[in-house]
C-alpha cells in the first residue's frame, strides 16, 4: 500500500481552455523557498469543537499564525507569473452564489512554475511537520494551485464567510500586504456550525454580513511570501474588502490528507458543479484514486469469521464517495440531455 502515501501524479494532459505561458524560469526549491516554522498553532479545541467532533476528523490541527514560505527570489518571480496569469482568468465569475470576484483555478495547467511550486516535496514535508499529518498536494489541479485577486468593484469582500471544499490550504500574500487598507484574512472564533448559523447559510456557501466583532480573529500576514496553513473545511473564514483600490494577491495552495485511503473531506458533489474546465474528469480521478486506496487496505481488514451485514458495510465505507460522485454525474448528464 506504499503507492498510496503519495499524491496522485498531475494528469499528462491539460484541459483545453487553459493557456500555458511560455519562457517561465524552472521553479528551483533551492533558491524559490524559504520555509519558516509559524510561531503559533492554535487547535480545532481552540475554536470550540467538542472532543468528539475532533474524533470524527483525521487531524485536531486548527490553524497556524503566518510563516514565510518564498525566498525574496521566489517572491518576485511569483509575482511576475501571477501578473502574467492575470489576464488568462476562467470565464466563470465565480464558485457557487458568484463567492469569489475575481480568480484562477487550476494554475499548475497555466504555469509550470506555480504547479512545480505547490507540488514541491520540501513544501509538502513543512505543512506534514506543521500540522503533525501526513499531507500531499491536492490531486484535483483545479483546487491544488489556485490564486484570488482583487475584485475590482472594492465595495466586494475579496471573499465572503465560508468553508473551503478541501482539507488543508495555505493562503499566502504575493503582494505586500503592509501597502494596503482592508483585504484583511479572518477567520470565525467558533465552530463553523455556529458561524454559518448567525449568517443563516449551510454548507459552503457564502454570506457578505459583519459577524460579532468578539467572535472574529484576524490572522496578521507580514510580508509577501507569507502565508499561514488551515484546515479549511472545519474553519469559517473570509477575506475582508478593500478600503482603497490596491493590488492584493494571494495563492492558494491545497492539499489532501495521506494516505488516500484515509478520510478526506474534498467535496466532490459541490465542485462538480463548478465551471472550470476538466473538473468532473479532476474529481473522477480523485474519488477513484481514494476508493482504489481505501479498498486494498480493506484487503487486510478483512476476517474470514467477519458476518456479512458487516463485510457490506466495510465494502460501502469504501466505496461510497465515489457511488455518490458517481450519481451526481449521471444527474447532470440527464439535465444536459
Amino acid at each position: 500500500m506504499g503507492r498510496h502515501t503519495n499524491p496522485l501524479a498531475f494528469p499528462n494532459e491539460g484541459p483545453s481552455g487553459y493557456i500555458l505561458l511560455d519562457n517561465e524560469p524552472l521553479f528551483r526549491a533551492k533558491d524559490h523557498l524559504r520555509l519558516e516554522k509559524p510561531e503559533s498553532i492554535y487547535s480545532l479545541q481552540s475554536l470550540g469543537y467538542s472532543d468528539q467532533e475532533v474524533a470524527a476528523c483525521e487531524s485536531s490541527f486548527g490553524y497556524s499564525s503566518a510563516f514565510r514560505i518564498l525566498s525574496d527570489e521566489g517572491i518576485q518571480i511569483m509575482k511576475q507569473i501571477c501578473d502574467r496569469v492575470n489576464s488568462n482568468r476562467n470565464a466563470s465569475s465565480g464558485t457557487g452564489s458568484n463567492r469569489l470576484g475575481s480568480y484562477v483555478r487550476g494554475a499548475g495547467y497555466r504555469s509550470n512554475f506555480i504547479r512545480d511550486f505547490c507540488d514541491s516535496p520540501e513544501l509538502r514535508e513543512h505543512v506534514s511537520a506543521i500540522s503533525e499529518i501526513s499531507l500531499g498536494r491536492h490531486s484535483v489541479p483545479a483546487v491544488a494551485c489556485g490564486i484570488n485577486y482583487a475584485p475590482d468593484d472594492i465595495t466586494k469582500a475579496i471573499d465572503t464567510w465560508h468553508v473551503d471544499s478541501v482539507s488543508f490550504d495555505i493562503v499566502m500574500m504575493v503582494s505586500n500586504p503592509t501597502s494596503m487598507k482592508g483585504g484583511e484574512f479572518q477567520i470565525f472564533n467558533g465552530t463553523k456550525e455556529e458561524g454559518q448559523a448567525i449568517l443563516g447559510i449551510k454548507g459552503e456557501e457564502g454570506a457578505n454580513t459583519a459577524l460579532p466583532h468578539e467572535k472574529v480573529i484576524t490572522i496578521p500576514i507580514p510580508a509577501a511570501g507569507y502565508g499561514f496553513l488551515q484546515q479549511g473545511s472545519m474553519i469559517f473564514h473570509r477575506a475582508c474588502r478593500l478600503l482603497e483600490h490596491a493590488e492584493r494577491v494571494t495563492m492558494i495552495p491545497s492539499f489532501e490528507i495521506l494516505p488516500r485511503y484515509a478520510k478526506d473531506d474534498t467535496n466532490s458533489i459541490n465542485m462538480a458543479s463548478w465551471a472550470d474546465p476538466g473538473i468532473c474528469a479532476e474529481l473522477a480521478r480523485h474519488e477513484i484514486s481514494r476508493a482504489s486506496a481505501r479498498l486494498d487496505a480493506l484487503l487486510d481488514q478483512i476476517s474470514l469469521n467477519d458476518k456479512p451485514i458487516a463485510l457490506a458495510s466495510k465494502i460501502h465505507r469504501s466505496v461510497d464517495k465515489l457511488l455518490a460522485f458517481s450519481k451526481k454525474l449521471e444527474s447532470m448528464g440527464n439535465k444536459n440531455d
